[in-house]
């Protein structure tokens, strides 16, 4: 069965542009980590590499083309799950390399790889169970237990990781102010991006539970919020973590007029 037969439209608009400026962020996240060899500018240049492979598989064309290569119903789909995970615990291990002290570092990346190992070593295993031909791991299929459990582990995680990245990166916009404006206003769309990941994750899994509970309100309106609200994270995410890249070449062009 087609994995994108339940999308819409706006599914491949939004989860396309997003995978073009994927490529674009990854390649300015790499010009800065050569330039500055740190863990953040490390970590975020991986994750913007990682993102936008899983955006790329989220495009329904794309999804339907991953099936019949492999054979594997859904493929894209778990594919496009792990790139989440492996994002958000990217962007955790920057933005904790960024907001703390370097003596946390080491243990910080320890906690937060061991629990994106867990929830991966969770999810694998359901996904396993759950999949067959017919069935596609979307809210539309929530009468599958299975499929529930899974989407409701996923969106578990990237719940916590939001609340933890809004947390961070609003902190970091605060303390860089006034001085690097370009900083404070690209932590600022990052807590912005991260509200945005928060209500992806909110109208997902409150259908999920609601429909658990025997109380469901309408999928039409969750498959259409769901897709806006994580296209509009992805992207203020994209547009928060370059622009402390932009101001890194404006200050160096500044500084080399001034030299002139």
């Amino acid at each position: 069965m087609n994995t994108a037969s339940s999308s819409t439209p706006l599914d491949g608009l939004i989860f396309g542009v997003c995978a073009a400026l994927g490529a674009v962020v990854t390649v300015a996240c790499l010009y800065r980590a050569r330039l500055t060899p740190t863990v953040a500018n490390r970590c975020i240049t991986t994750a913007f590499a990682i993102c936008t492979v899983g955006v790329f598989f989220a495009v329904p064309a794309v999804a339907s083309w991953a099936q019949e290569l492999t054979g594997v119903d859904n493929i894209a789909k778990l594919v496009a799950h792990i790139c989440a995970i492996l994002w958000c615990t990217s962007l955790q291990i920057t933005m904790v390399d960024i907001a703390y002290d370097p003596e946390y570092l080491k243990t910080a990346i320890f906690q937060r790889a061991t629990v994106a190992l867990v929830v991966l070593l969770v999810m694998v295993p359901l996904w396993l169970k759950a999949n067959a031909a017919g069935v596609e791991f979307t809210t539309a299929f929530a009468a599958n237990v299975p499929v529930r459990v899974y989407l409701l582990v996923y969106l578990g995680y990237v719940f916590v990781t939001c609340c933890e990245l809004a947390f961070m990166c609003g902190k970091s916009a605060t303390l860089n102010w006034p001085e690097r404006p370009w900083s404070t206003f690209g932590y600022g769309a990052s807590a912005a991006a991260a509200v945005a990941g928060i209500g992806y994750t909110a109208s997902k899994g409150g259908y999920l539970l609601a429909y658990t509970v025997g109380s469901p309100w309408s999928l039409t309106l969750e498959e259409r919020l769901s897709p806006a609200l994580s296209g509009v994270a992805i992207i203020f995410l994209f547009i928060g973590l370059t622009l402390p890249v932009f101001g890194l070449a404006f200050r160096k062009v500044r500084r080399r007029l001034s030299r002139g």
